[in-house]
């Protein structure tokens, strides 16, 4: 009976209305989606870029406030007689060694100016006046005349400088200030001197770090935007911190990666950020702001989920419409197909169950009256050819038991004319035992164990021929003992080991051996040997042994070997037959390959399935 459940729904016709049903209602329902997911990723974009643009102006302008405000400080101060005097008074008192005394000026002169101008800034966090490396004011934070900046990489850059200069990022500047800061500096020149180039002193204010990174983060609506404030050479002025784990070598990397003339209004997809750059026109920073994707498509997630779901209950509701087709028209069509298939296979138990009372139903009961008559057709072909077989193996049997009696008998009488009494009766008993169990066995296969015992006899006989100068050796596993081999399979075997191979020994008096051999093979080949240390085959003869249609001069030693091989062939087909090893004047092996055969159904089973096919 067929397992309907291992048979596929699916047909070539389903598959057809499968394609349908995806071209007409699928597909259009993924093209309106992509359609709606695209514009809505599109205006969540559009509203991306004004928020950011809205974020980077207001950054910005911050920037350039503070920017602007640093810069009205230091023209107030250059720009001041009071200030003017303070530093050239002081400037001749550091030649003169006099720094406690330049900074006590510098108290007293600078000090009610510089609070009155700082008074309102909370952003300065210190302020200091520095002349030929000296600090001869301080402001917020005191800082000894007695420090030496001479040599400070900020002093020395900025020493010839005419412009207003800002260095961000600075860890603990000058030694003194604990922290990391931003540092901008003025260079004041003697303008009102002989020589307007010589720079009288620097003016440094210090601001925190974070201070200026609060001003960018302030104007964040993206918590998670990373925002950077670079000049010209890339230096990062301000940004933010961020959660991502990604470096400030990678973000310049990014912005590089930019348009150089992008503007607000346009924005870039890199590395999984939108990208907007702008620069000011007061200060030539620019301003980066990268802000995840997901700002983007979280806003078109949900048409993405509810596409999704509606595709699937579209495909299961095409799935359950095209079951309940199949189960009337499609599935029986399909049953018949594959019952069609496997009967090609040459499976001719298949049978088709009408499950309809329909036309369906009448083929099905048609095939399987035609399934019946080929089995029957084909079991009385298997036991036509059996019987043809079993006849050419009865002939084949009959051929090799003359050959054996007429070789018995001279054992008989040689033995006769040497000996008398007692050794030609036990002769004669042991004869009659090997006659009776060979021509009265019922089956063509015997198990070895027997077939051990009918070999003994006659080996038996052999021995007293030779005077026991035949030596035997049983080398037989005992788990193979059972196990079914032909019917006198061995005797033709070892006869011609010792007419062939052990005669001219055993007439000259030389010991000589046999040795007799089962083994298992993987289970499912039984090797049996017979190994003899006679005179050996020559490799001339040894080509042509087993072929049935050569003939040459030791036609008594090809005939037990041709009768033997082909008995094997016919009966179990290949590759069971015999294998011949020799080495002319040293040894002669012969292996009989065989099948595991446990029973006597068993056999015929395998000759049919074997025999049948592979022996013809």
């Amino acid at each position: 009976m067929v397992n309907w459940w291992s048979i596929s729904i699916k047909t070539k016709i389903q598959n057809q209305f499968f394609f349908y049903y995806l071209f007409l209602a699928v597909i259009p329902l993924l093209a309106l989606s992509y359609y709606s997911y695209h514009t809505i990723k599109t205006d969540a974009q559009k509203e991306l870029v004004n928020t950011i643009s809205f974020d980077m102006r207001q950054s910005q302008s911050s920037l350039d406030d503070l920017y602007r405000r640093f810069q009205k400080y230091m023209d107030i101060l250059s720009n001041s007689t009071t200030f003017y005097s303070f530093v050239l008074s002081a400037q001749n008192d550091i030649k003169q060694g006099k720094f406690q005394h330049a900074k006590y000026i510098g108290t007293m002169s600078l000090d009610p100016q510089i609070k009155s101008l700082f008074a309102t800034d909370d952003i300065i966090s210190a302020a200091m006046v520095v002349i030929d490396g000296r600090v001869v004011y301080s402001y917020k934070s005191f800082v000894s005349v007695t420090n030496d900046f001479k040599n400070n990489p900020v002093i020395t850059s900025t020493q010839a400088s005419p412009t207003l200069r800002w260095f961000s990022n600075q860890f603990t500047p000058f030694g003194v200030f604990e922290g990391k800061y931003s540092i901008i500096t003025k260079n004041i020149f003697n303008i009102m001197g002989n020589n307007p180039s010589e720079s009288l002193c620097q003016i440094i204010l210090l601001v925190k770090q974070k201070t200026m990174n609060d001003l960018v983060n302030d104007q964040l609506r993206f918590p998670d935007s990373i925002v950077r404030v670079m000049d010209t050479d890339n230096t990062i002025i301000a940004g933010n911190d961020h959660t991502f784990s990604i470096s400030d070598q990678r973000i310049a990397s990014m912005t590089q990666k930019l348009p150089i003339n992008q503007n607000t209004d346009n924005i870039s997809y890199i590395d999984n950020f939108f990208a907007l750059k702008n620069i000011s026109n007061v200060t030539n920073w620019r301003i980066v702001q990268l802000s995840p994707s997901k700002h983007v498509t979280q806003s078109s997630s949900a048409i993405i989920l509810f596409s999704t779901i509606l595709v699937f209950v579209l495909l299961l509701l095409m799935f359950l419409f095209s079951f309940f087709i199949s189960k009337e028209i499609l599935l029986p069509v399909k049953r018949l197909a594959n019952a069609m298939k496997k009967v090609g296979e040459m499976n001719i138990k298949m049978t088709v169950v009408p499950n309809s009372k329909n036309e369906l139903s009448e083929i099905a009961n048609g095939f399987n009256q035609m399934v019946e008559r080929i089995d029957n057709l084909f079991r009385h072909t298997i036991e036509i050819e059996r019987q043809k077989r079993k006849s050419e193996i009865d002939m084949l049997k009959y051929q090799i038991n003359p050959h054996f009696l007429y070789n018995t008998i001279n054992s008989i009488r040689f033995s006769a004319m040497k000996h008398q009494d007692e050794t030609t009766a036990n002769m004669l008993v042991t004869l009659s035992r090997l006659l009776r169990n060979t021509l009265s066995h019922p089956n063509n296969v015997i198990a070895l164990r027997e077939e051990m015992l009918n070999i003994q006899d006659y080996i038996r006989l052999q021995q007293l021929r030779y005077d026991n100068q035949l030596n035997v050796e049983y080398q037989i596993e005992e788990h193979t003992s059972h196990l079914l081999v032909p019917h006198m399979i061995l005797q033709p075997i070892v006869e011609n080991a010792i007419l062939h191979g052990l005669n001219q020994n055993l007439n000259t008096g030389v010991k000589s051996s046999i040795i007799l051999s089962s083994v298992l093979m993987n289970k499912t080949t039984l090797i049996l040997s017979v190994h003899d240390n006679g005179i050996g085959i020559t490799s001339s003869i040894l080509e042509k042994l087993l072929d049935h249609e050569s003939s040459f001069a030791s036609d008594s030693l090809r005939i037990g070997f041709v009768n033997i091989h082909k008995r094997i062939r016919l009966q179990y087909g290949e590759p069971y037959g015999i294998e011949i090893e020799s080495e002319a004047g040293s040894f002669t092996d012969v292996k009989i390959i065989l099948p595991v055969l446990n029973d006597v159904e068993n056999t015929d089973t395998h000759f049919i399935s074997e025999g049948g096919t592979n022996g013809k």
